[in-house]
């Protein structure tokens, strides 16, 4: 398996035009119904991020990458697996030959209530444990917030190896899964 991350801003507006020109007439279908220009900034971003990993390690240059029914994106003619992920200016990619999730979200202050919809009780007590909030708080405390983040890309990254898209967030546990995690600065990544 690899993987990669890097900042939107490494892209030129010359360069992600170059890569919507090469995308796959499903893939811009997509990037074309995006709204906001960040989201397709980002889009493509994650494009360009692929293509580089894919040419790298695999030697695979002008990859056009498709999106099946599901929403899930794939490579024709390919027995890689791929996930993309973007948070911000952040955006990351996993390429394995085994099924991949990647998920990376900048950790922000947020109300701890998101804990109701998102964590199983033990995840609940490993986010809580020994900070002296309750999931009715508002949070900027930068341990629990990297806790609630992990947990939160962690499930995300699950559903996305899963290939279901995500169903229900509180019917897995995510702290019994093997993952890796890591802490970028602002943001955390995981890849399952």
């Amino acid at each position: 398996m690899h993987w990669s991350y890097c900042d939107v801003g490494r892209f030129s507006a010359e360069a992600l035009e170059r890569i919507y020109t090469n995308l796959s007439p499903s893939r811009k279908e997509h990037i074309d119904r995006l709204r906001r220009p960040e989201d397709k900034t980002r889009s493509l971003a994650a494009e360009g991020l692929l293509q580089t990993l894919l040419r790298e390690h695999y030697g695979i240059t002008n990859a056009k990458l498709h999106r099946a029914s599901n929403g899930r994106p794939y490579l024709a003619n390919s027995h890689l697996h791929i996930s993309l992920s973007h948070s911000d200016q952040m955006v990351a990619c996993a390429v394995s030959e085994d099924p991949v999730g990647i998920d990376i979200e900048k950790i922000r202050p947020m109300s701890l209530k998101i804990c109701r919809h998102l964590c199983v009780e033990e995840e609940k007590a490993y986010l809580l444990s020994d900070s002296g909030l309750t999931e009715n708080d508002e949070c900027q405390d930068p341990e629990v917030l990297r806790r609630l983040f992990e947990i939160w890309t962690a499930k995300e990254a699950y559903f996305k190896k899963q290939g279901t898209g995500i169903t229900d967030l509180k019917s897995v546990n995510v702290l019994h899964l093997e993952r890796e995690t890591h802490n970028l600065e602002n943001y955390i990544l995981t890849i399952i």
